[in-house]
């Protein structure tokens, strides 16, 4: 049996709108993202479970694993055995964190091993932007990449093999809270505006341009100070209950940056020391955060999508 797991992400990343995310791994050691296993079968079977399942279709034939699934054996292997292939479903749907990407980058990763397809970088990336794209309405990368490489990593069609991995200052910590509530990707994406005017064109490309420069040449608090959304955020902030007072409080608390993880509403901050993302970590589970939330304390996962398991 074979078993890889894929991390939850940030997408847009505050200043890279559908081009820049980054790979979360809680520093408690627990996994925060998807697990697939796959083993051989005397039929194909396909199992959802995990703690989200029963926010998925039931009909396998909805799954995006299973449609991962079928085709894979249809166009990239179909000389395959038949496989048991489990998705362990461990992030909430709707939640910003690349849950569909979590889903989608699994099933690939866990498909290209047992079969021994050996696809490459970019043949893999493409295969899992395809489907992921099923979900949130258009092929974006950065949930995708990140999930799959970790880190954090510019994405796109523009950029050679997909992505730059861009590098980030160790002491940074990431909070992430998840308020128990889930909002739509494509209702997220329905409020943006359609069109830019040229002046907020430029600033987001100077911004984004900016930004990564900073990071590959170490001025990293520099790359803090311009870390700001105005493309997104001013639109889905009024979907994300609680979010504007979050954004006033967490940096009376030590926050750097507090902003929306992808569509929302996950939020998360950044923080320069542990005791800063513990002080923010606790205001987010007193005045963020419902029964059904959960909010934690990360560093990068720099490793991406692994396999966790040969049996």
């Amino acid at each position: 049996m074979i078993e890889v797991y894929a991390p939850a992400s940030i997408g847009n990343f505050t200043v890279g709108f559908d081009s820049l995310g980054a790979a979360l791994a809680p520093i408690d050691g627990s996994l925060l993202g998807d697990v697939v296993t796959i083993c051989e079968a005397p039929r194909d079977e396909f199992i959802c479970s995990g703690e989200y399942a029963h926010k998925l279709p039931s009909d396998a034939n909805e799954n995006l694993a299973y449609q991962c699934l079928v085709h894979f054996r249809t166009h990239v292997a179909p000389n395959m055995p038949a496989v048991k292939l489990e998705l362990k479903k461990n992030l909430p749907i709707g939640s910003g964190l690349g849950s569909s990407a979590c889903s989608v980058v699994a099933a690939f990763a866990a498909l290209d091993k047992f079969a021994q397809t050996n696809l490459s970088q970019v043949e893999l990336i493409e295969l899992m932007a395809d489907f992921e794209g099923l979900v949130s309405g258009g092929r974006h990368y950065d949930n995708i990449t990140p999930c799959y490489l970790g880190g954090l990593q510019l994405t796109g069609d523009l950029i050679p093999n997909k992505s730059i991995a861009l590098p980030v200052d160790e002491n940074w910590y990431y909070v992430a809270a998840f308020p128990g509530f889930s909002l739509n990707t494509a209702k997220a994406r329905s409020v943006l505006p359609k069109e830019l005017s040229m002046h907020a064109g430029v600033e987001f490309a100077q911004r984004l341009s900016a930004f990564s420069s900073l990071l590959l040449t170490s001025r990293f608090d520099e790359a803090l100070c311009i870390m700001q959304d105005n493309i997104a955020e001013p639109h889905r902030a009024p979907l994300i209950n609680g979010f504007d007072q979050a954004k006033l409080s967490l940096p009376e608390l030590g926050a750097e940056v507090v902003s929306i993880s992808g569509a929302g509403p996950t939020l998360f901050s950044v923080c320069k020391t542990l005791e800063a993302a513990e002080q923010c970590a606790q205001w987010l589970e007193e005045n963020y955060i419902n029964e059904q939330g959960f909010c934690h304390i990360c560093k990068l996962d720099n490793d991406g999508t692994r396999q966790l398991n040969v049996l």
